[in-house]
């Protein structure tokens, strides 16, 4: 075999060898774009098809699948960089986890000596949190995610909000309105047990200045802006999907694939980030047992498919 490859190198002029290797090169080139291609369909064909039907289009960049073993830091925040927590909790970043495929959101007791002198002073650290926040806004399109709360008397939620993130000009002075969609917010083990089991949907037009959990008090008037309905499981016990559809036309809140409220879209125009987040809300749920942590908010993912026969959520103006 070598004597062979030998003579012909040997027999080829060095302008056939040229045309040769031209031709190599044109080969291997045509064998990369076929390649290339080829795993573009089947990376196409593997999108997840929206249960919306047709007229939307998978987003992978504000989806996620959980699958590694650390947050995609390219699309989340591990944090929430407008908002430090609600008292007595703060969010904390260690809490934050990716591991066996899903997001994990833990809430945990804080020891004294993880909390700073200043922050107890002001009422938090009682408590640790976690949030995570999409870097990205997104619009209309169907908004699916499949979670297993904690067993503890937090909220855990998944909604979407902040469309003046990045105008601080507008946030935090009169004469504009911060929207706030909640796609869910339950508690997996309330100390009022007549909140046992019970779904919330609910939006809001809160009135500029707006400020996390500090100053959002005024809010425009919505007709309706709060749904809930007691469920017939318990949400920590197991992995539920949970949708919700953002057209120009109207806003659905689905459980399961099935449809359980819709609400007029009458002002919800600006894209918003996506957030998932557990929070202690004394005036709600009551404060967690300290028994019953450290406990998990579990994501296994989040999936959005924009929607394609209409316009986007329009940009600020």
């Amino acid at each position: 075999m070598r004597r062979s490859l030998k003579i012909l190198r040997l027999s080829l002029s060095p302008s056939e060898v040229g045309k040769n290797l031209a031709l190599l090169i044109s080969c291997v080139v045509a064998a990369l774009v076929l390649t290339v291609s080829s795993e573009t369909l089947r990376a196409d064909d593997s999108a997840p098809a929206c249960p919306m039907g047709e007229g939307y289009e998978f987003a992978p960049e504000l989806s996620d699948e959980f699958n590694g073993d650390a947050l995609d830091d390219s699309k989340w925040w591990d944090f929430n960089p407008a908002w430090r927590g609600r008292k007595p909790a703060l969010y904390s970043r260690k809490n934050v986890s990716v591991a066996d495929g899903a997001l994990r959101l833990t809430a945990s007791v804080a020891e004294p000596d993880e909390v700073g002198y200043d922050d107890q002073v002001r009422g938090y650290g009682k408590f640790w949190a976690s949030s995570v926040k999409s870097k990205a806004k997104s619009g209309y399109g169907y908004y699916e995610a499949r979670c297993k709360s904690m067993h503890a008397a937090l909220c855990n939620a998944f909604w979407l909000y902040d469309p003046l993130s990045d105008r601080p000009d507008r946030k935090y002075v009169e004469g504009d309105v911060s929207d706030e969609i909640d796609i869910f917010e339950f508690c997996g083990n309330p100390k009022d047990k007549s909140l046992d089991r019970f779904y919330f949907a609910t939006i809001h037009h809160f009135v500029t200045p707006y400020l996390e959990s500090i100053i959002n008090t005024k809010k425009l008037p919505i007709e309706n802006p709060s749904y809930k309905q007691k469920m017939d499981f318990d949400f920590w016990t197991d992995f539920h999907v949970y949708g919700f559809a953002w057209t120009p036309t109207d806003l659905r809140w689905y459980v399961d694939g099935q449809e359980v409220c819709r609400h007029e879209n009458d002002a919800f125009r600006r894209p918003l980030h996506i957030v998932f987040d557990c929070e202690v809300i004394p005036w709600w749920f009551g404060e967690p047992d300290p028994a019953d942590l450290p406990s998990s908010f579990e994501i296994d993912y989040i999936r959005f498919w924009k929607l394609t026969d209409a316009q986007s959520a329009e940009s600020e103006k």
